[in-house]
């Protein structure tokens, strides 16, 4: 059931283009019934998911280092 629902916003933190906008995806997930320990090891063990051709525009998150920005931002959340 978690699988299904962390599937599901995948897609909206492909489509995310702000460390703003991906925190609150996160959040939704979080307040979905996911935990923040089993996001990392989701990322840890599909971040190659995130991982295409750069798209480097300049207010943008290439999708090349989006899973390591989740990570981060994962990482804030679980120390808070």
């Amino acid at each position: 059931m978690k699988d299904i629902i962390i599937r599901q916003y995948l897609e909206q933190l492909k489509s995310a283009n702000s460390n703003t906008e991906l925190s609150s995806i996160l959040s939704e997930i979080i307040r979905s019934g996911v935990s923040i320990p089993e996001l990392m090891m989701y990322f840890k063990t599909h971040q190659g998911d995130f991982e295409t051709k750069s798209q480097d525009h300049q207010n943008t998150i290439s999708n090349s280092n989006k899973a390591q920005v989740i990570m981060q931002l994962l990482m804030q959340k679980l120390n808070r």
